[in-house]
């Protein structure tokens, strides 16, 4: 195969997930500089999550990977969740005419051995039969997460992209140092945030931003707490302004919460896309909120980021990279459960029984003695 010859990557773009594997997309073009780098993605197969992307971003199902286009990626190509055969056949013939040379498939550390084989299985009806890397990582048919946890088979999710360079002739395996996010804001964006900047009066302020929100409803630390710690924040730091951010299912709990916290809070929940949300965060001190993929946003812009982690996963496992020893958790016998939907057991105590005071500790270290303290 030439070095030149086009490279297909197969991974889920959800932005969490996308932000997560971007270093691997930076390892892959470090590796082939050469090489056109073609996404196939999808969005979410649950339709309330596609209806929300959908009122956040009206104009494009997936905005944030233009954050990673045309340096790390040169092209997009969706893959209908839900596609019959028509549609794959359709696919087929485009992506045949992209001549793709080898294919990449960037898969979660652990994922059970059917998802994975399945994606081969695609790949190769869409493409023929290519070299495939990137999906050979130890695991098990089950994928139970205890066991891989046991066996040191669940690193941080970050990792799980870069399991190509074990398989690359000869390997590069990944360590620390080689994870990098390299996201960059369009220059419209940047204008926007720097517009906003100064009509708000924020050039020159010390600017907190907190993300209350979540599409997942037991993701969501309660909106109580959110108001105790951003009071305290102002109490304690009078230099400081924030910001509450959010898509556009956010909007009425941004005005409650933006409401209680009073003059020194303003709301943007529901005005930002997801480019002018990475242009904002990138001009902040420090992002708080649910985890999620705003607080991934942030972590990948450079700012400072304390996210309140739910017990559905392993500890080290889904935190912002950068900040991950910031993260907040609380421990409960239930954890993790690994639902993605709702909290098993109804109660959602890992994150209704957070404490405050565990946050603010993280928030006060992040801003250290720079600022001025009441």
């Amino acid at each position: 195969m030439s070095a030149a010859s086009a490279i297909l990557v197969f991974r889920s773009a959800a932005l969490g997930d996308f932000i997560l594997a971007s270093p691997a997309f930076r390892l892959l073009r470090l590796r082939f500089p050469n090489s056109r780098i073609v996404l196939l993605t999808m969005q979410s197969s649950n339709k309330a999550i596609r209806e929300s992307v959908a009122r956040y971003s009206p104009t494009s199902p997936i905005p944030w990977v233009s954050l990673a286009m045309p340096h790390l990626i040169d092209e997009v190509v969706l893959l209908d969740p839900v596609a019959g055969v028509q549609s794959l056949l359709t696919l087929r013939r485009r992506l045949k005419a992209l001549q793709i040379g080898r294919a990449f498939i960037f898969v979660d550390p652990g994922s059970p051995w059917m998802g994975r084989l399945k994606k081969l299985a695609l790949l190769h009806f869409l493409l023929g039969w290519i070299p495939v890397l990137g999906w050979r990582a130890k695991g098990s048919l089950s994928g139970n997460p205890a066991r891989l946890k046991q066996e040191g088979l669940l690193p941080h999710h970050v990792f799980g992209s870069t399991q190509f360079l074990k398989e690359l002739n000869p390997a590069e395996p990944c360590q620390e140092g080689d994870i990098a996010f390299d996201l960059r804001v369009p220059p419209q964006s940047d204008a926007w945030a720097a517009a906003l900047w100064q009509d708000r009066g924020l050039s020159g302020r010390v600017v907190l931003a907190i993300s209350p929100g979540s599409i997942q409803l037991h993701k969501r630390w309660p909106v109580e707490k959110f108001q105790r710690l951003g009071q305290q924040l102002l109490e304690d730091y009078p230099d400081v302004l924030l910001l509450v951010v959010g898509t556009p299912s956010d909007t009425a709990l941004g005005a409650e919460l933006a409401s209680a916290l009073g003059e020194r809070a303003i709301n943007l929940a529901g005005q930002t896309g997801v480019l002018e949300l990475a242009a904002l965060l990138k001009r902040c001190r420090l992002v708080v909120g649910n985890d999620g993929g705003a607080m991934h946003l942030a972590d990948a812009m450079g700012c400072q980021v304390v996210s309140i982690v739910p017990g559905i996963q392993y500890p080290d496992s889904i935190e912002p990279w950068n900040n991950r020893k910031f993260a907040v958790r609380h421990a409960v016998p239930c954890a993790p459960c690994y639902s993605f939907q709702a909290c098993p057991l109804g109660h959602n105590k890992c994150m209704v029984d957070l404490p405050v005071a565990a946050v603010l500790s993280n928030c006060r270290h992040l801003l250290g003695k720079a600022l001025s303290v009441a």
